[in-house]
């Protein structure tokens, strides 16, 4: 399988993650199959992740609204096997200020019962192009966690992401970082600030939404469903 233009690959990417990541860029691509290979490689991701953690630990999954149900269902459903994990879900409000920064405030938040016991955190994106929603959402839990290692968790990063994100936090947060990925693109559109290849393309009409969710007040399946238990 040939490597995108702009494409590197980590050390963590096997056959079944490239050709996983390749599906994400095909243009016939429906929704459900793009679910399907977010979750997938959500669940690779977690495979990677899992044997790191020790057993004891308690993680706690972070993610945004449209990644619940996909990316971060897979990672969780990986973790679960092994570790007590717990989610939280925030549905961030992304745009661009007329300088040109990027900012992601938290408009609605689900945090599962128990999430602050948690020693390990784990921040799934789809794709990192830069540090905007990462840094907001690490933010807004790094208080009431206390974690040993934060796990940056993606399938695609723009090469300049983790520099990016290690630059916005003091050293001793930024020490306990540990960036898992498949795929580093080297490209960025300057007016959409989309990464080339990427994932294909922006991802809320990728998995079938009708934009952002905290515009469209969609609620992830998983979070009704910890809702409910709980």
């Amino acid at each position: 399988m040939a490597t995108p233009e702009n494409r590197s690959f980590s050390q963590y990417a096997n056959d079944g993650a490239k050709a996983a990541l390749q599906s994400l860029l095909r243009s016939d691509v429906n929704p459900e199959e793009y679910q399907a290979a977010m979750t997938q490689l959500g669940s690779m991701l977690g495979e990677i992740i899992s044997p790191l953690i020790p057993s004891s630990a308690k993680c706690l999954v972070v993610s945004t609204a449209e990644d619940a149900d996909y990316l971060s269902r897979g990672v969780l459903s990986e973790l679960k096997h092994g570790h007590i994990a717990k989610t939280a879900v925030f549905w961030n409000n992304h745009y661009s200020l007329e300088n040109g920064t990027s900012v992601a405030p938290i408009v609605h938040k689900f945090l599962e019962p128990g999430y602050e016991k948690a020693n390990q955190l784990v921040v799934v994106k789809s794709i990192i192009s830069g540090s905007c929603v990462v840094r907001t959402n690490l933010l807004e839990v790094i208080e009431q966690v206390k974690a040993k290692t934060i796990y940056i968790v993606s399938p695609v990063m723009h090469k300049n992401s983790e520099a990016s994100l290690i630059s916005e936090f003091p050293s001793n947060i930024s020490k306990k970082f540990k960036f898992v990925y498949f795929a580093q693109d080297s490209v960025k559109d300057k007016s959409t600030g989309e990464v080339t290849p990427g994932i294909g393309g922006e991802v809320y009409p990728k998995l079938g939404l009708e934009g952002q969710p905290v515009k469209a007040g969609f609620i992830p399946e998983l979070v009704k469903e910890l809702a409910h238990m709980h």
